[in-house]
């Protein structure tokens, strides 16, 4: 029995704590300070600063986090109580926190369930607490930060995961690119069109909670399948439609299906990678997160659609597999043998 305890509690710990500081992540960093600002790349770039230099400074100190994180969710916490009026270094701050902690807990996911139930009680506390206004989610930021860093002291941080020596094509890499940068494109542009709102309108509150619950369960099944990548580019191209034809229930029914479903195959990914790769992924993230922010801030969506044909062009160039000159020669002397040649 204290066996099992021994092993329970840092699994139920981590859980938290992941919950917690993804929540974070969406209601605050992404969301909140966002919101706060007006978007206005000129007060919030240094966030994506921060966050770009923590995810590269944690290649060389990520082996101390047992005691880092705490450290670095203490801070967290400090920081929270000023958040929604944080200057440029505070903001900074913030950022860097995140890029620091992010792939560090990340690698220390060894039981993917309980990052999935994690990802479960995220989405559904950030999607009921989404109205709030930003300038309002101060004590959000501080019951969170409270509940991760509590969590990090049972959490095991140091644990490793086994099973670390795998690769990334460059077609998943970009492909999972891609993914976050249609998704950021289309949140980014949804929370700035009055007509077409989802999060923060108390109508399809349920609604969005019960499909990323439901993409949850599917992905989680479907993690290994081998066409994930087909079904997730004809899940962008029905989400994008639905979009454009301004049909708002089916929008909030598909679309956070298809955020749960692909951030679970990014996470079964990252997952198997080793730290350095890990952190590589994680930056080209935070772009792809920005520059989703970028199109939508130009006001021009027949960009997201352009990238969109991007991927599916890219997709279909490598499931399409072009006859080699062996094979084609191969063909050639079945259609017609040496025989019938020679008449």
């Amino acid at each position: 029995m204290r066996d099992i305890t021994k092993i329970q509690i840092p699994n139920i710990a981590f859980f938290f704590l992941f919950a917690s500081e993804f929540t974070f992540y969406l209601l605050i960093l992404q969301t909140g300070i966002v919101e706060y600002h007006h978007s206005v790349m000129a007060e919030i770039w240094m966030v994506p600063v921060g966050g770009v230099l923590g995810i590269v400074a944690s290649i060389f100190i990520h082996k101390e986090r047992q005691w880092l994180i705490p450290l670095l969710l203490f801070s967290q916490l400090v920081l929270s109580l000023n958040y929604a009026h944080a200057n440029g270094i505070e903001l900074f701050l913030l950022g860097l926190i995140s890029g620091l902690t992010a792939p560090m807990l990340i690698a220390r996911i060894d039981r993917f369930w309980v990052v999935v139930v994690a990802l479960a009680l995220s989405y559904t506390y950030g999607t009921y607490y989404f109205d709030v206004p930003a300038y309002q989610r101060t004590d959000i930021a501080l019951f969170l930060s409270a509940v991760a860093l509590s969590a990090s002291f049972f959490s095991q941080i140091h644990r490793i995961k086994r099973n670390t020596a795998y690769s990334i094509s460059l077609y998943s890499a970009g492909s999972i690119f891609l993914w976050l940068l249609l998704d950021a494109a289309l949140f980014e542009t949804l929370s700035r069109d009055s007509a077409m709102l989802l999060w923060g309108d108390n109508t399809f509150t349920w609604v969005i909670i019960i499909s990323h619950l439901i993409g949850l369960i599917v992905a989680y099944k479907a993690r290994d399948w081998k066409h994930n990548n087909t079904l997730l580019l004809s899940l962008f191209v029905l989400t994008y439609t639905l979009y454009t034809l301004e049909w708002q229930w089916g929008l909030s029914i598909v679309y956070p299906f298809v955020i749960s479903y692909y951030n679970v195959i990014i996470l079964r990914v990252l997952i198997r990678l080793p730290y350095v790769l890990l952190a590589v992924m994680a930056l080209s993230l935070w772009a792809a997160s920005g520059l989703g922010l970028l199109v939508s801030l130009s006001g021009s969506f027949v960009i997201a659609w352009a990238i969109l044909t991007l991927l599916a062009m890219i997709h279909i160039g490598k499931t399409v597999e072009v006859p080699s000159l062996k094979t084609v020669g191969n063909i050639f002397s079945l259609l017609f043998p040496p025989s019938s040649r020679s008449l």
